[in-house]
């Protein structure tokens, strides 16, 4: 069957997208993890919160998590840059809005 002509495709990915699972290696937290497009270096972006990570939850700073509704603030890390501690949803889309 053939696309259907009229419909539209939201290619945006946004933090509402990304689907988080527990963190295979440290227990207490989660994580997700996104390749960019190609086209704008196709730098993989992880996600992470929980224990032990730059991260805030409703058990405080640092401390586990087990849902992401549950977080307030995540660990990112871009390609091989630094991690980047305590950023909101907000600052997540525009990171995800650069490499998509």
């Amino acid at each position: 069957m053939p696309p259907d002509p009229n419909l539209k495709v939201n290619k945006m990915i946004t933090f509402d997208n990304l689907l988080f699972i527990a963190h295979p290696h440290v227990p207490g937290a989660i994580m997700t993890q996104i390749r960019g497009l190609k086209d704008k270096g196709g730098k993989v972006i992880s996600i992470v919160a929980g224990t032990g990570m730059y991260s805030a939850g409703k058990a405080g700073v640092r401390k586990a998590v087990d849902k992401v509704e549950d977080v307030s603030s995540f660990e990112v890390m871009v390609g091989d840059d630094e991690p980047q501690g305590w950023l909101s949803r907000e600052d997540i889309n525009k990171i995800l809005t650069e490499n998509f």
